[in-house]
């Protein structure tokens, strides 16, 4: 088996130039916290994550020693209040998505063997890009994909078929509403 017949397609397109502030929506309203990102030609530029957007909450002097002390996981004597907490939000904001992104991701092509996304996943790269030969994204692999892929109900044609369906009908009924 291989990759195009597990992968997932990208519904939404975030792009490398955009503000965070789109990403971090995205995020929220989807409960997805890892999104892959491209440049505005659909070439792949690399992962957002909620981990990585979690670095730019915690104190500066924080995060630092705990790079430095990989053992510290706890600092409940920091009294810290909602409103230094959005001011660092409010910050990231202002990034680009670009600046967040994970550049550091392996991807894999549509006729990569599915078991090889399988052991990037299982090495905690929970979602997998799948790209072209000129590393345009064309979907992603996750084990929500995989769980789904393998559902004895689910049928891609019929999948298909709904899909074309409600889209058809949002276009009646906009056309419908001008």
């Amino acid at each position: 088996m291989d990759c195009k017949t597990m992968m997932a397609p990208i519904k939404t397109n975030l792009f490398t130039d955009e503000s965070a502030s789109k990403a971090i929506d995205f995020m929220v309203e989807k409960h997805m916290g890892l999104v892959p990102v491209t440049q505005r030609d659909g070439t792949f530029a690399g992962l957002i994550s909620g981990d990585s957007l979690m670095h730019f909450m915690v104190p500066k002097t924080i995060s630092v020693m705990s790079q430095l002390d990989r053992g510290m996981k706890h600092a409940s004597y920091l009294d810290e209040s909602a409103a230094e907490m959005q001011e660092r939000l409010e910050k990231v904001r202002t990034k680009t998505i670009g600046e967040l992104v994970d550049k550091q991701v392996k991807t894999v092509t549509p006729d990569t063997p599915l078991i090889d996304a399988l052991m990037l996943i299982t090495g905690k790269q929970y979602v997998v890009p799948v790209v072209d030969e000129n590393n345009k994204l064309l979907g992603a692999i996750s084990f929500f994909s995989v769980l789904y892929g393998l559902r004895e109900e689910y049928d891609r044609e019929a999948v298909q078929r709904a899909k074309d369906e409600e889209r058809a009908k949002r276009q009646r009924e906009k056309e419908a509403g001008q």
